[in-house]
């Protein structure tokens, strides 16, 4: 792609976190870890490649034969050094002390603008973490008992070593028959929630209607309380404590929804607290490969027993080393 402005002093831009960005102000072209991630048009004319990411298969390297008008930028070295690195045409058209003045300020925005383009950088790190971290189905998220310890996980996390037996528990035929092959409350349409007040014993017939008329769905009707009852016009005082009663089981079947373990909740934790930090990893969200668990002499052969049984063959290797 070609520059737009060949005076553009973040044209290529450099970090020790990450690989370079071109296109300061637009980051045009981003490196990150394996991916690249395009935005063409901003510093950069549009090129042949859509705005997306992609994934590095080839690479070939090349000498940078000068450096570009804004250096290595360091996050440790702080501000003023980097003012150091700047450079840019000197003012030469006024006195001395205006022209002092005048690159001095414009030392100062191109500082500015550098510590922006940082500020957006990290904003779109911390924005790409929360969302392969947060994002997910709610049906995935798993409770387990393990010999009475309460564990919540979710099934990628369970399911990070495919070849697992642990992986083989939890893959999608499996969950299904756990007891999510029925659709869930939070995906109920308007109808659904409709029936569903009509089957409750004592509740009057028209409950169903109103919630119906409101085209209340099944996410709706659980983030239901008092005031949001009575805004439909359902006022009676042994309606809504009814309605609230049946909502709130709701909470507790999901609750009692749990896979049964049983084996060491100190063995089965250091599994869960590796796999978690492996699908991180597998992620993109953490660079290295997690260490192996540590376990204390006392549980170590409880321990070997555990893996070997969920990770048996060559997967018992890369979980015990």
């Amino acid at each position: 792609m070609k520059l737009k402005d060949v005076n553009d002093p973040l044209a290529i831009f450099y970090h020790q976190n990450y690989g370079p960005g071109f296109g300061g102000r637009g980051r045009d072209i981003r490196v990150t870890g394996s991916t690249v991630t395009l935005n063409p048009g901003c510093s950069y004319h549009p090129g042949p490649v859509t705005k997306g990411s992609y994934t590095i298969e080839e690479m070939e390297v090349f000498q940078v034969s000068g450096l570009p008008p804004v250096s290595r930028i360091s996050a440790s070295t702080g501000m003023q050094a980097h003012a150091t690195a700047l450079k840019f045409e000197r003012e030469t058209r006024f006195s001395a002390d205006m022209n002092k003045a005048i690159d001095a300020k414009q030392a100062c925005l191109l500082q500015a603008e550098a510590e922006m383009f940082r500020s957006e950088e990290s904003f779109d790190e911390e924005q790409t973490f929360i969302e392969k971290f947060a994002l997910g189905d709610a049906k995935d998220v798993i409770s387990l008992k393990v010999s009475g310890t309460m564990m919540v996980t979710t099934r990628a996390t369970l399911c990070a070593m495919k070849d697992s037996v642990l992986a083989q528990q939890f893959d999608d035929s499996k969950w299904t028959e756990q007891g999510c092959d029925g659709p869930l409350v939070d995906e109920w349409t308007p109808d659904q929630v409709s029936t569903w007040a009509k089957s409750i014993k004592g509740l009057p017939e028209d409950v169903g209607i109103v919630l119906y008329e409101n085209e209340i769905t099944g996410r709706e009707l659980l983030a239901m309380n008092i005031d949001s009852l009575k805004m439909m016009g359902l006022k009676r005082a042994g309606t809504v404590a009814l309605l609230l009663k049946e909502i709130k089981k709701f909470d507790r079947t999901s609750q009692d929804v749990v896979t049964l373990i049983e084996h060491s909740p100190y063995c089965f934790g250091k599994i869960l607290d590796y796999l978690c930090l492996k699908q991180l990893h597998l992620s993109g969200l953490i660079i290295n490969e997690p260490k192996l668990p540590e376990v204390c002499d006392m549980q170590k052969r409880r321990f070997e027993k555990v893996v070997k049984y969920y990770f048996p063959g060559i997967a018992v290797r890369s979980t015990l080393g």
